[in-house]
């Protein structure tokens, strides 16, 4: 059926050719009322771009104004594709090249899914809030096929946030990629002032002084009790890793990698090493000498000189395990009678950490900590707990009027 228009409808789905043969634009839908595509040949290869809209009259003007400069001479700038921006983003981004190891590996991963749900040749300039909203929804419901047969399980809102914080640096990190003309290879974030969702209601446990003098109490029966001398320094470990937890508020993955050499007893300070840095930075820490007491009291149990303070059991030549902290820390806590803490085994004390020492500069606390940043210190570490709360809620000052 022909339209005066120049629009053709063939078997429901809309089709139109602008131009002529060498100088052509031609418009169409691949399915019955869905969203409109624009095909162009340049440099003797078709170069076909989802339009976002299922709208014909928008769909309309924009092949116009792609014809009209193909008609000007100018070359349009071609769409750049999702799969295009994650391959160069991973490759060349230096705000992903900058990360560790293992941080790049969970980027790379998200952005797998990403382009499974948008589609490696999306066009990302074309990109709408219902676009995020849509993959949001997809995302929580574990919808997402992968490939293969497999596809994405139902995720936690903050996986989504991670997702969606990976797509966002992505878009950003584009719109500063210059081409060979002088040109932004993304003239714009399309999502810029989209916001992100967030989740309501995270888990974020702290452990309190209880339960880590509880635990300790545990450690030290299981080691008491242990039938052989591996199983005694096993706790006998277990026990100096959570009493570093609990006084330096340091991430397992730095305490575990920790060396005897960085270990100053002296200057009583602890050399926290880059390369075993979730953000990659090197601070030397001051500490009490009750926690060297118990630094220099380990090492003569453990007969230790130099090397890992952490010795693998069945490679002492490197450090023990993380998946080993994790499964002899819910032993003790198991021992101990304590319940689980739904979100995290020892990450909560470092919130703990971070908690109890509100009352200090924050800029300090931070350093100490290893926090880059104050604000996910605020946001994420720092918690209410009832005794401040009360010298709030206590405090006698009031406001009076004042005359000058």
């Amino acid at each position: 059926m022909k339209k005066r228009s120049g629009w053709t409808l063939k078997r429901g789905r809309w089709t139109r050719s602008l131009g002529h043969r060498g100088c052509r634009v031609r418009l169409f839908q691949k399915r019955r009322d869905g969203k409109f595509y624009r095909s162009v040949w340049r440099n003797g290869r078709e170069d076909v771009a989802c339009l976002f809209t299922a709208d014909r009259d928008e769909a309309d003007r924009m092949g116009q104004r792609l014809f009209g400069l193909l008609l000007s001479g100018e070359t349009p700038k071609g769409p750049v594709r999702l799969g295009d921006l994650c391959g160069r983003f991973l490759a060349e981004a230096p705000q992903h090249l900058d990360n560790k190891e293992l941080t790049r590996k969970d980027t790379a991963a998200r952005v797998v899914v990403l382009a499974a749900f948008f589609g490696r040749e999306c066009d990302v300039s074309r990109l709408e809030g219902k676009d995020q909203a849509a993959y949001v929804q997809a995302r929580l419901r574990g919808a997402i096929a992968l490939g293969a047969g497999s596809v994405t399980p139902p995720a936690r809102m903050r996986s989504v946030q991670a997702d969606l914080n990976v797509l966002h640096a992505m878009l950003r990190w584009a719109t500063t990629v210059r081409t060979r003309d002088g040109s932004r290879w993304l003239e714009s974030n399309p999502l810029q002032g989209v916001p992100r969702p967030k989740e309501k209601n995270p888990r974020r446990p702290v452990a309190t002084w209880d339960r880590y003098l509880a635990t300790s109490v545990a450690m030290r029966d299981l080691r008491e009790r242990s039938a052989t001398e591996e199983e005694r320094l096993r706790w006998l470990k277990m026990e100096l890793a959570l009493t570093l937890a609990e006084a330096t508020g340091r991430r397992l993955g730095s305490i575990r990698c920790l060396t005897w050499e960085e270990i100053d007893f002296d200057r009583r300070t602890i050399r926290w090493r880059a390369e075993y840095d979730k953000k990659g930075r090197e601070t030397t820490i001051p500490y009490p000498g009750a926690l060297f007491e118990a630094l220099r009291g380990a090492q003569r149990a453990l007969g230790a000189i130099g090397g890992w303070v952490f010795a693998g059991e069945r490679k002492p030549a490197q450090p023990m395990d993380r998946h080993l902290f994790d499964k002899w820390l819910t032993v003790a806590e198991q021992e101990a009678g304590l319940p689980k803490l739904e979100g995290g085994l020892w990450h909560p004390y470092r919130r703990a950490w971070a908690t109890s020492r509100k009352h200090l500069p924050i800029k300090d606390v931070a350093a100490a900590g290893g926090w880059v940043d104050t604000e996910t210190l605020l946001t994420c570490y720092q918690h209410p707990d009832a005794e401040t709360l009360l010298s709030v809620t206590a405090s006698e000052r009031k406001i009076r009027e004042v005359v000058f």
